[in-house]
């Protein structure tokens, strides 16, 4: 690992904070391109609950060459301080959002929940609500059209709903979007064909029973021609709005609640009703073949529902370096297993993945909401002038006034100098940290046998 920056005033303690040094040690490995096991839905679990009896932690093993746990100090203070696995700090991760359901990021050794608290910054899954409204015999009609049917279940006193919708294009990842189109058109297409195919060959029957239609019988060969025309131009000018999710907001005495219908049926009884994430940590899943994992934020007395999902796999990758928890496999742990996390969706899915300022400072009032000792931001661009902004101000006030350290990604700029971006190179206040590659990492992360150095990637960006 290097430090590359302007200025940076934080420094390394002596140890005798076990909590504040399993921070510190933390931040030298966020940066580093590494190895996780991570991303697989949780089907049986959606709920992430504290157990009464915390998992037994196998032994920290030593081969750890695709994991930089040598080259960051992580496994030296972990064989020396066992107690002091990143345990009572909560790491915030600025980036593309994190799965709340991916292995590895449930729990911590001590059985506390991994992901704490997840908001999207960018406003990427934002719906508006409209004007509260009764249902009838159970039933609403949702924006899409749809007949909603409600549950009996549901706890709702004033009897009052707000109802919105949301495109899936919209919402989902670039990627998946791409994946879900395609797979979208070909089934429309494939059935449309093939109804092509019995009109034609109907017609082709009728015409051959009559050779010689009358005047009144012209009307239903008319009819079959124009039928097989139609399909002609639905597929020259196919047009598919994807996905339309319905959603409804209704106030359970105690707290504001929303249902969303991930299959698009109108059945809202066999949906989960979830509540703010930070509340209750509960996430629900889109339907096949979307599978996509989300979890929602109500604000503004329910006129507004975020719908929080990633927008790339990044995030969660971060996130499983960062802290990620095997019990029985405790070689893909993270680089402190014990941290919890708060994921700060700052990637805009409209933007292509893309941050933007008011993310950046939704996701710091979400640090300080939660309390977080650290902020990781692997994100950045090329600035001219260092510490210039409200954002950069904004930083500074949440690291020197509330004691939070920050660290982001110096940049993939390099290998020339003065090549390092904003923010993780260019504020005084935050850690810029580069990627480095051992000798280890080479063999077992690109199977270099060449007999080389430890050196920065030549990517990685460089100061001054």
């Amino acid at each position: 690992m290097f430090i590359s920056g302007t200025n940076s005033k934080l420094c390394l303690t002596d140890g005798t904070d076990m909590r504040r040094s399993s921070i510190l040690w933390l931040v030298t490995a966020l940066a580093l391109p590494a190895f996780s096991v991570i991303g697989q839905p949780v089907n049986d679990a959606k709920t992430q609950e504290a157990t009464t009896q915390p998992p037994k932690q196998a032994a920290v093993p030593t081969d750890l060459s695709w994991m930089p746990k040598v080259e960051t100090g992580a496994l030296r203070f972990l064989k020396d301080h066992p107690e002091a696995d990143g345990r009572g700090t909560i790491v915030a991760i600025f980036d593309t959002g994190v799965d709340p359901g991916a292995v590895g990021l449930q729990t911590t050794p001590d059985g506390r929940p991994k992901v704490i608290d997840m908001i999207d910054g960018t406003g990427s899954g934002d719906v508006s609500m409209n004007d509260p409204t009764k249902a009838e015999n159970n039933e609403l009609t949702g924006l899409s059209g749809r007949k909603l049917k409600l549950s009996a279940d549901w706890k709702n006193p004033s009897g009052e709903f707000r109802l919105g919708m949301k495109s899936g294009y919209e919402l989902l990842p670039p990627e998946l979007v791409t994946v879900i189109k395609a797979e979208r058109e070909k089934a429309f297409k494939e059935e449309q064909q093939l109804h092509r195919a019995k009109l034609s060959h109907k017609l082709a029957n009728w015409k051959a029973e009559h050779p010689k239609p009358k005047e009144e019988e012209k009307k239903e060969q008319a009819e079959l021609e124009a039928q097989v025309k139609l399909i002609d131009e639905l597929l020259k000018d196919y047009s598919d709005p994807g996905p339309i999710y319905d959603c409804v907001v209704f106030h359970d005495g105690e707290h504001h609640r929303a249902v969303i219908d991930t299959d698009e049926d109108g059945d809202l009884a066999e949906e989960d009703v979830l509540t703010n994430f930070r509340i209750e940590r509960k996430y629900d899943t889109f339907a096949d073949p979307i599978n996509m994992n989300f979890g929602v934020n109500i604000y503004d007395d329910g006129k507004l529902v975020s719908i929080v999902c990633d927008t790339g796999a990044h995030g969660t990758h971060v996130a499983g370096i960062v802290a990620a928890y095997y019990p029985e496999h405790p070689e893909w742990n993270g680089v402190a297993p014990g941290a919890q996390i708060v994921s700060v969706k700052i990637g805009d899915t409209r933007l292509d993945g893309m941050e933007n300022g008011p993310g950046l400072v939704r996701g710091l009032k979400a640090v300080l909401e939660n309390k977080c000792d650290l902020i990781n931001m692997s994100y950045g661009e090329p600035s001219q002038t260092p510490n210039v902004g409200r954002v950069a101000e904004l930083y500074a006030e949440v690291v020197t006034d509330h004691d939070v350290i920050f660290v982001s990604s110096a940049g993939n700029a390099g290998p020339a100098l003065s090549t390092v971006g904003a923010p993780g190179g260019t504020t005084s206040v935050i850690l810029g940290v580069g990627a480095y590659i051992s000798p280890e990492m080479m063999k077992s992360e690109y199977s270099l046998r060449d007999d080389l150095p430890g050196l920065p990637y030549t990517w990685t960006s460089r100061g001054p």
